[in-house]
């Protein structure tokens, strides 16, 4: 990777063959309400940017059409340029922003802009995943998670095992991991998990009903891919007690209307946050405050993400590793792109 002087990289996402390159472009110029920003790190969001490249860009949120894109949400970087409107930031700064996969970017700034400056204390590998704990904290703010609240989280990825962290400092317990990975499981348990499942080999309502003493689970997380997996989780849980689909899972899921969810009564809700970049009375939890306490609980060592990044590596090899996400979810979970 070696860009002239002009010119700058950047990762480009297509379909159709799947695939991912590195290709340089030029360097953008900031607007008057704009910040440019040298990315040092990108962090991958593997969900999302795999449904890119297996199923197309409209199942990124893409029109119709576009075949080929510079997709990615997740960057921190230092500020080298500020739009003449532009007040509370200043160049050196660093921040983290929702971003593409790319060495320079230029940010909006405004009220509902998407970047936070980073506290020292917090690295530059765990800051860029404040995106993904704004929507695991958002998932457990919806579930009113309480202290001695049994939690179960299906789906150990970066967005579960955060949802596992944010239950564990809100005090619940017991806290039910399910994976289908032993590896996952174990960074499961550094977590914050009490108890895990592995899904392969055990039968998961039986088990959540020998930890639970027969009542199943109170707040039941769904954070997996898997659609069909929204039956087994209201299985799972309590009786009046809740489901939360936190993850993205395409496709369709089929559940029994009466065995679970009418007799039950369950709660089952799903959480994407849109029109919540502000606070307002009836829910004070805007993006940003989400964010901002991602960031100080990182900064205090409460929110632990160390265990988690299991790939920190140049942006040259990218490819390589988008090829491995596609192969299923064994031997990697956080992903991080160097792009100094």
């Amino acid at each position: 990777m070696n860009p002239t002087a002009h010119s700058s990289p950047r990762l480009i996402f297509a379909s159709s063959p799947p695939g991912v390159t590195v290709e340089t472009s030029e360097i953008p110029v900031p607007g008057p309400n704009q910040l440019l920003v040298r990315n040092a790190c990108t962090q991958v969001s593997a969900g999302s940017e795999s449904n890119f490249l297996r199923h197309g860009p409209q199942s990124y949120g893409l029109p119709e059409g576009a075949q080929r894109a510079n997709i990615g949400y997740m960057a921190v970087g230092r500020v080298v340029a500020v739009g003449r409107d532009v007040t509370g930031f200043r160049v050196g700064d660093r921040v983290t922003a929702s971003a593409p996969h790319a060495l320079h970017v230029v940010v909006d700034v405004n009220p509902s802009a998407s970047i936070e400056q980073v506290p020292e204390g917090v690295t530059d590998e765990s800051a860029g995943f404040v995106a993904l704990g704004d929507v695991a904290l958002h998932s457990v703010r919806r579930a009113g998670v309480q202290i001695d609240q049994s939690v179960a989280v299906f789906g150990l990825g970066m967005v579960g095992q955060l949802v596992l962290q944010f239950a564990r400092i809100s005090g619940a317990y017991p806290l039910i991991a399910i994976d289908l990975e032993d590896e996952r499981l174990e960074m499961a348990k550094r977590s914050g998990a009490t108890h895990c499942i592995n899904a392969s080999r055990e039968n998961v309502v039986e088990r959540i009903r020998e930890i639970t003493r027969g009542a199943g689970a109170e707040a039941v997380f769904h954070c997996a891919q898997a659609a069909s997996i929204l039956q087994t989780a209201m299985e799972c849980a309590a009786d009046r007690g809740s489901v939360v689909l936190t993850g993205s899972p395409p496709g369709n899921a089929t559940i029994r209307l009466k065995e679970e969810l009418l007799r039950k009564e369950l709660t089952v809700t799903g959480t994407y946050e849109a029109g919540l970049t502000e606070t307002h009375a009836y829910w004070r939890w805007s993006r940003s405050r989400n964010r901002r306490a991602c960031l100080r609980l990182m900064a205090t060592g409460e929110l632990r993400l160390d265990h988690l990044l299991t790939h920190v590596v140049p942006v040259a090899q990218a490819p390589a590793i988008y090829q491995m996400v596609l192969q299923g979810s064994k031997g990697w979970l956080g992903i991080v792109f160097k792009w100094e």
